[in-house]
């Protein structure tokens, strides 16, 4: 084991704050500590592309894929942590760091779920969509839209990379329109959508106060991992 300048792609600022407790920028590398640097990137795998290019201009000798998911397998829950082995994409499947993940895992008090992690190119937030991609990829136990992105990116420059997820939704759960049209490419409120949204659907409501407490628990989960990240060990 030993110590590494770790690169972390993360897509939202709530994610981005379970890690660093000062001030945000997107699109930027920003040095957390002097194992550790960030960047912002926004949602989507061409966003987390850039973003991991950048990081490994910076001189990162590992990529970390952090922040949420959605569930694909029905006994995953909110808050669930997901420590894949291997990220699926549409045409081509990358295997984490095995090592560098089985540290990780190591150094948590709570369970972390192994399998696969799907990545694609547009937000997953259907039961309907859930289930076809199960059936397509039956080893994912998640869905994500960067993870791809930075396996491709890690791969490409043969740097180890490492995913670490935290479930939001759970696989029988729809997302509320409004959560993905309310909202920027970095999670920040758009007022005006979001009010518009919920005039049409005012039950939706209900979905966003339940969505919110298991992001909640999601970011919990993410800021008990921090410690054993910014430590910067690599098996």
């Amino acid at each position: 084991m030993h110590r590494r300048r770790l690169g972390v792609v993360v897509a939202l600022d709530a994610e981005a704050q379970t890690l660093h407790a000062g001030a945000l920028r997107h699109d930027v590398v920003v040095e957390v500590s002097a194992q550790l640097l960030l960047v912002v990137s926004g949602m989507g795998p061409g966003r987390a592309m850039a973003a991991a290019r950048a990081l490994l201009a910076a001189g990162v000798e590992g990529l970390v894929s952090w922040g949420t998911a959605g569930a694909l397998q029905p006994e995953r829950q909110p808050g669930d942590l997901l420590l894949p082995e291997v990220v699926f994409g549409a045409r081509q499947t990358w295997s984490v760091d095995l090592p560098w993940r089985a540290l990780l895992a190591q150094s948590l008090s709570f369970p972390a779920y192994a399998g696969g992690l799907l990545s694609v190119a547009t937000p997953c937030g259907s039961v309907a969509a859930k289930s076809a991609y199960l059936l397509d990829f039956p080893l994912a136990q998640g869905v994500d839209m960067e993870s791809g992105a930075i396996a491709a990116v890690a791969g490409a420059a043969g740097k180890p990379f490492v995913v670490i997820r935290s479930v939001v939704d759970p696989a029988g759960q729809s997302l509320p329109d409004a959560a993905t049209g309310g909202v920027d490419a970095y999670g920040g409120l758009q007022a005006l959508k979001l009010m518009r949204g919920l005039l049409r659907h005012p039950a939706a409501c209900v979905d966003l106060m339940r969505l919110g407490a298991q992001m909640q628990k999601a970011l919990k989960t993410l800021r008990a991992v921090a410690p054993g990240l910014q430590a910067g060990r690599v098996a």
